[in-house]
């Protein structure tokens, strides 16, 4: 299986199936494909942290299986101005990410909801965490920055900005104070340190994240 990216904004996923592959997506990306293939619906909802992950994270309850039947391409793209981002996925190096920006994955990785106590929840907001290895495909707003983090030295990252890290590092939520938090117009910020890899994204859900069709590109991939 191969996946290709487009270019921002406007992003889509593109992958070129051979016969008995599959994939792993949210409901209604689908934009195109030219072979034939089989589809499954299926609920992710097994425990009662899925339901906790969609009632209060956004994550879905089901998705879908796609497998290809013969050698083929598709195209898929998320369903508002989100732009998709990869992610390559090891079982001994795990990330972590906010529930409802999941957008597909191979079928060897799985996810399931961070386990952590009430008080961190609170602080930290939900997250699902990878098991396995594979590709994973997130979403974000605006541009997306991976940034390689070495420092004993806490970094500071705004809340709405900070969409994925991996397990390795040690990130915490600090508050600098009401009178802060009122007159700065900033949330909640995440402190970070150790060595490994983050993924900010410079816009939120709702803000003017890119412009032109999403079908724009699309044909010179399926030719």
């Amino acid at each position: 299986m191969k996946f290709e990216i487009s270019e921002y904004p406007s992003s889509y996923l593109a992958i070129e199936f051979n016969e008995n592959e599959k994939l792993i997506t949210e409901k209604g990306s689908l934009i195109y494909c030219n072979g034939e293939y089989t589809f499954e619906n299926k609920i992710e909802a097994k425990n009662y942290k899925n339901w906790i992950a969609k009632i209060f994270g956004g994550k879905s309850l089901t998705y879908n299986i796609y497998t290809a039947k013969e050698n083929l391409k598709m195209a898929l793209s998320t369903k508002d101005n989100s732009e998709i981002f990869k992610v390559d996925i090891t079982e001994d190096n795990p990330i972590l990410f906010e529930p409802d920006l999941h957008f597909a994955r191979t079928i060897n990785l799985e996810i399931k909801l961070e386990q952590k106590d009430w008080k961190s929840t609170l602080n930290d907001g939900l997250k699902l965490k990878t098991i396995g290895s594979g590709q994973l495909f997130l979403k974000g707003y605006g541009k997306i920055i991976k940034q390689e983090i070495d420092s004993e030295k806490p970094i500071f990252i705004d809340e709405n900005a900070l969409i994925a890290f991996e397990d390795k590092l040690e990130v915490k939520t600090i508050s600098r104070g009401v009178k802060e938090l009122i007159t700065s117009g900033e949330g909640f910020i995440f402190s970070i340190k150790g060595k490994g890899n983050i993924w900010i994204q410079t816009r939120e859900k709702g803000e003017y994240s890119s412009s032109g069709g999403v079908l724009d590109g699309i044909f010179s991939f399926i030719k």
